[in-house]
């Protein structure tokens, strides 16, 4: 039930260009009303806006919200209510933005790191290190690194995700899916290393692995750089490097592109694509065409998720109704010939972070809303609040700890007003998941490669345009248009255009909290 769509990495989102709100008008039906009264006895309605994909929760929020309403009362919660309201994409920031600058911003909000930073610059935003201690439950679920990189000038000014204790519980997600049916086709085995993967893309694109008499395969898929996140996360890890990673080298931190492991990713994805192994349409493919591009067999291994080795999932549902026989499997990333290997390492948070307004007058309230929401106990609201009611919408398999769900979709949940669009904080929680995709995620939280630095610095909101060029110096190595000696080229241009100074910025804020 949790939310599970890839988002932009911190670092990337970092350098977008933030500091100008967008000038149009637009009412939203969560503008906030008069301030909430802190009178023990009068209610709060607390004004929540999520960056959420979920047009089928209903204004008012259904009989969910009357249920929780109930249980709250129960629990002892008495007068705090929520009104929730919902958008997504490119849309949810330029209404945000519309917000701050009517000085009209919800109680409780998503935003990303540099909006965090630049809301607490200006004031909107409510420092959380001390409101955060009346919630014990979720402090209890918090990762430590995650309140840590949404500190700003020292202080916590956004919460993160929860994380409960199972191993398949962790932060990340993404990995290599590979069609398993084309490699029985062809006799092979899941391949471990790059060359071994070389191999399998190789006779993916060659032998007719789905058997239909045609020349019409590609062993893998990918879509067009966004900025500094190249696909291929695992093809860079088997070098020991990440582009849009901070790695340290001799005591000093350098973002992953101007590594020389980078210029070596980048020459093997050159050979692979002049072989003609990668769709030749993967650099500027989007992600929906990606996906009409699986489900019609025309890819074989593309960067996607844990979740999508579950047949229930709907990446592969939609291919077995065109090939019934079709199956998906998960890769270990692939190891290098140094014995590298890694997927890159989620942002912290699970790019779901949530900040306060400053002018809300009951934090308080919202304080004992979240700590019920996330506990698990009898009177807790978990389960109702992210699953609905048991043995109506789910049934909970104590002796295994395993969930099942009783509805046809979650879209059945968001239409009633349970789960992610009324998640007051999200816990990731993949209990109801298929057995296939729990070995997957054990796999994808253990091999990963790691970020040495997710803050944001001054300097990367002076310079938004790095990723850009990176993202043109990456497409046109890869695809032949520049040779690969046009990486030095690039290197140079990235100092010379910012990177020198943000990487001094990083390098000196790093100092200041490496222990």
């Amino acid at each position: 039930m949790n939310k599970v769509v890839k988002g932009v990495t911190l670092s990337t989102a970092a350098l977008l260009s933030t500091t100008g709100l967008i000038a149009c008008s637009q009412q939203t039906n969560n503008e906030s009303a008069a301030p909430s009264s802190t009178k023990q006895n009068e209610s709060v309605t607390i004004k929540m806006f999520r960056n959420y994909p979920a047009p089928e929760y209903p204004k008012g929020g259904g009989v969910g919200r009357q249920e929780i309403l109930k249980s709250l009362e129960a629990a002892g919660l008495k007068g705090i209510d929520f009104d929730v309201s919902l958008a997504t994409g490119p849309d949810y920031f330029t209404k945000l933005n519309l917000l701050a600058a009517s000085g009209e911003l919800p109680d409780y909000f998503n935003l990303d790191i540099p909006t965090m930073s630049r809301f607490a610059d200006e004031g909107l935003i409510a420092p959380l290190d001390d409101l955060i201690k009346q919630a014990p439950n979720a402090m209890s679920l918090f990762d430590p690194k995650d309140l840590e990189a949404l500190k700003y000038k020292g202080k916590l000014y956004a919460l993160p995700v929860g994380y409960r204790p199972e191993p398949f519980n962790g932060p990340n997600t993404g990995t290599f899916i590979i069609r398993q049916d084309w490699l029985d086709n062809l006799g092979l085995k899941p391949p471990k290393t790059l060359d071994e993967l070389h191999d399998v893309l190789v006779a993916f694109t060659k032998n007719d692995p789905d058997k239909n008499q045609a020349n019409d395969t590609y062993g893998l898929g990918g879509i067009k750089p966004n900025n500094m996140d190249p696909n291929f996360g695992a093809i860079f890890g088997a070098f020991g490097v990440i582009p849009s990673f901070w790695h340290e080298r001799n005591g000093q931190l350098k973002q992953g592109m101007v590594l020389p492991e980078t210029k070596e990713a980048l020459t093997l994805l050159q050979k692979w694509y002049k072989e003609g192994i990668i769709d030749p349409e993967s650099l500027v493919t989007e992600r929906k065409q990606l996906e009409e591009k699986i489900i019609n067999s025309k890819v074989g291994v593309f960067e996607g998720l844990t979740m999508d080795v579950d047949p229930k999932q709907p990446l592969g549902n939609s291919l077995r109704k065109v090939t019934p026989t079709a199956k998906f499997n998960f890769l270990t990333p692939p190891t290098g010939a140094k014995g590298l290997s890694g997927w890159p390492e989620n942002p912290p948070a699970y790019n779901d972070i949530r900040a306060v307004s400053a002018k809300f007058k009951n934090p308080e309230a919202l304080m004992k809303l979240i700590n019920w929401s996330v506990s698990d106990k009898p009177d807790g609201g978990f389960y109702l609040v992210t699953y609905g009611k048991e043995n109506q919408h789910y049934t909970y398999d104590k002796a295994k700890n395993r969930i099942s769900q009783n509805v046809k979709s979650y879209s059945e949940l968001y239409e009633q007003g349970y789960s992610n669009p009324v998640r007051f904080l999200q816990v990731v929680d993949r209990r109801w998941t298929a057995d296939e995709t729990i070995v997957a995620l054990e796999s994808a939280n253990k091999n990963l490669v790691r970020n040495s630095f997710w803050k944001t610095v001054p300097a990367q909101f002076d310079y938004p345009d790095l990723g850009k060029l990176w993202a043109e110096y990456y497409s046109k190595i890869i695809s032949g248009t520049y040779s690969i000696d046009k990486w030095d080229e690039f290197v140079q241009k990235y100092y010379q255009q910012g990177g020198k100074i943000i990487e001094d910025q990083v390098n000196a804020e790093w100092n200041k909290t490496k222990k």
